[in-house]
């Protein structure tokens, strides 16, 4: 089951479904529930303060409770913080939000982005969904 709360305007939930269900086949996982919260910078705070102990900024959260490559996951992303990155990477928000979903699809299914070396395969991955997204399923 996949679900979307507060999903931007910008986003077709069903393409976005579509692509998700088939970016699991081709990572061998299978989706058991994926929740994608889109919330406030000041919500995003919130959690990433009281669950990680973290006093700052981001753009998303993944929190993973299932074993790979059963995903179980609820992704928060900050829509505040995607629009301004969009503005500074000059990219359109539809494009930073798919890169979102797709990060935090990747942790879900195990990929970390602690290390230089982890970042450089993160980065990958996310450009192999991004182009993903964008073909016809």
């Amino acid at each position: 089951m996949i679900e979307f709360v507060n999903i931007p305007v910008v986003l077709d939930k069903k393409r976005i479904k579509t692509w998700l269900i088939y970016s699991a086949k081709v990572y061998n996982a299978t989706i058991d529930k994926l929740l994608y919260s889109f919330v406030t910078r000041e919500h995003l705070l919130s959690l990433n303060q009281k669950y990680l102990n973290h006093n700052t900024d981001t753009d998303i959260l993944t929190f993973s409770y299932g074993e790979v490559p059963k995903i179980k996951s609820e992704i928060f992303i900050s829509v505040e913080t995607a629009n301004d990155n969009a503005q500074k990477y000059s990219q359109s928000i539809e494009n930073e939000l798919i890169r979102l979903i797709s990060h935090g699809f990747l942790h879900s299914i195990g990929l970390l982005d602690k290390t230089p070396d982890e970042k450089k395969n993160m980065t990958q991955e996310e450009e192999n969904m991004i182009n993903m997204f964008h073909v016809k399923h």
